[in-house]
């Protein structure tokens, strides 16, 4: 089934196009590799899609009704600007109104959450004294405590190390695995995209290019890393 559908989009900023005749399918617990050398668009097109920017041309459809839709970023430096614990700081993304506890049902999948992260057994550690992968995985249980059916991961492993990034992703995989979620991710890590990624799309100013990852061309965008190198 598909979850969202691009069509001939087109996003233009003054007299200059980013990209036009961009088409691609968010598939059904699938993840979507958004791709493309530095400055193409990849963060513009993700706030299309979030809502925050307007197309020039072409249009997103949701499958209806339209899921919920969660967006993790590469950092996030308010993090650590207060010594909340890491239970706590996930627990935010319940909307709690003017209520200053949890429900039991809330507690209950606050417990299921921080298992599937593995961050239970540091759940009450200070979120600013945890190493980066530990705080990137608390940005991702944070997005999955309201059981979003997309995902959006924008470069988050990017400032981690080789152990954190692949034990980052196999926590989206093993969740994406058990639940009804579809996942956008964009990245520069070949590596990453390789591993865990279904079906890319490929941002180019001429346009784009969207298949299946274990049809993608790696050797052009090898040679795209090493000119950014």
């Amino acid at each position: 089934m598909t979850v969202l559908t691009g069509e001939n989009i087109g996003i233009k900023f003054g007299e200059r196009w980013l990209y036009q005749h961009v088409n691609f399918e968010l598939r059904d617990q699938r993840v979507l590799a958004v791709i493309g050398d530095n400055g193409v668009g990849k963060t513009t097109l993700i706030r299309s899609i979030l809502g925050q920017q307007k197309l020039t041309t072409g249009q997103l459809t949701w499958t209806q009704p339209k899921p919920t839709v969660r967006y993790v970023p590469q950092e996030r430096p308010d993090a650590q600007d207060f010594p909340l614990r890491i239970a706590e700081f996930v627990g935010l993304s319940f909307d709690q109104g003017m209520r200053p506890w949890r429900t039991q049902k809330e507690n209950t999948q606050l417990q299921h959450i921080l298992n599937d992260t593995n961050l239970a057994q540091m759940a009450n550690r200070r979120i600013d004294r945890a190493s980066g992968g530990e705080r990137q995985r608390a940005y991702l249980a944070q997005a999955l405590l309201v059981n979003p059916g997309v995902l959006i991961l924008d470069e988050a492993t990017a400032n981690l190390d080789n152990i954190a990034k692949y034990e980052l992703m196999d926590v989206v995989r093993h969740y994406r695995d058990h639940h009804q979620l579809s996942i956008i991710m964009i990245s520069h890590d070949l590596e990453i995209i390789q591993e865990y990624a279904d079906d890319y799309l490929l941002l180019k100013p001429q346009g784009s290019e969207f298949g299946l990852v274990k049809d993608l061309d790696i050797t052009q965008l090898e040679a795209g890393n090493q000119d950014h190198a």
